[in-house]
């Protein structure tokens, strides 16, 4: 039975993180049957990762981001590029000390920067206004994520017990200078375990622990319909979204509210710990204030507009029930 428990739950979301990496061990698997004697590669080497993949091991979103190019190749037919893509894959290593930090440009994430980056965009076509961050920026935003990771593993536990369990790298990256696009932070269940965090926002660690919560909670809700879609509209269909100025399809508003909820969760548990200097109380209460209304506009749409599977329902009515539990 699956567990749609709306408060953070790191077991959980230890189980959630293997399961995915299971499916993709499997996947790779069902490739080499299928490729086997058509494209030259090192079978033992790809039957290596999916067995460890197979137990949990934490390989990077880089790893995922491969799989999702090699399997579009494989459907168009070029073999080719795909012994190329197989050949990648094989050197890929997994992640230790996880969450590992790394600004976009590191050796770490070497030639597979610029596959990470293209998935991150909606357009395949259109390069993301993203770059790596100075070498300044880097270590100021490490600094500070490090001392929010220290005030959420002390206010909020169980939050932090998720994050370090969904999340395997967070790489940090810069709006391109001549982009007006505005970002403050992503994720793709293409890249699972991957967060890109802009580190020129999120200039307190108020701010910065509400934005490691809103996209924890987009990877947990990636791995939450792992099996089936929360909504049955199509992509094409768009509606207004509580957090962006732009039109967004149900998926992405359904999203949006659920993690809303969420950030709201985590700004009252950071009030009620009784740690919080008055300005940072305020600043909390601000934007829980903020998250409350912004669930609010999303939760309307959604009840208008969405088709909802089993799973969206499922999903959805845990935060219902949370945000009608809180004082207006």
């Amino acid at each position: 039975m699956n567990d749609f428990r709306f408060a953070p739950d790191a077991q959980r979301a230890r189980l959630i993180d293997h399961r995915m990496r299971t499916l993709l061990g499997e996947s790779l698997e069902h490739i080499a049957d299928q490729i086997r004697g058509q494209i030259s590669f090192n079978e033992e080497q790809l039957q290596n990762i999916a067995t460890r993949l197979k137990q949990g091991e934490k390989y990077p979103p880089s790893t995922f981001a491969i799989y999702t190019e090699l399997v579009k190749i494989l459907l168009a037919g070029n073999f080719a590029e795909a012994e190329g893509l197989l050949a990648e894959l094989l050197q890929e290593k997994p992640v230790t000390n996880t969450p590992q930090i790394a600004p976009l440009d590191s050796p770490l994430l070497a030639r597979q920067a610029e596959r990470m980056k293209q998935l991150m965009g909606s357009d395949p076509d259109t390069e993301f206004p993203i770059t790596a961050p100075s070498q300044q920026v880097t270590e100021t935003f490490t600094s500070r994520l490090g001392e929010t990771m220290k005030l959420m593993e002390s206010t909020i536990p169980e939050l932090a017990g998720e994050i370090n369990a969904l999340i395997s790298q967070i790489i940090m990256v810069v709006p391109d200078s001549e982009s007006d696009y505005r970002f403050d932070g992503g994720s793709s269940y293409m890249m699972w375990g991957g967060l890109f965090l802009n580190a020129l926002s999120h200039e307190n660690e108020i701010a910065l622990l509400e934005v490691l919560a809103h996209e924890s909670a987009h990877m947990l809700l990636f791995g939450f319909c792992r099996d089936e879609m929360l909504v049955s509209n199509s992509d094409d269909e768009l509606f207004p979204s509580p957090l962006r100025f732009d039109p967004r399809p149900m998926d992405g508003i359904y999203h949006a509210t659920w993690v809303s909820a969420r950030m709201h969760w985590a700004m009252s548990q950071l009030i009620n710990s009784g740690q919080l200097t008055q300005p940072q109380l305020e600043l909390a209460t601000s934007h829980m204030q903020a998250d409350k209304v912004n669930f609010e506009n999303g939760y309307g749409v959604v009840k208008q507009h969405a088709k909802l599977t089993p799973t969206g329902r499922a999903v959805m009515q845990p935060a219902r029930d949370y945000m009608d539990s809180v004082p207006n």
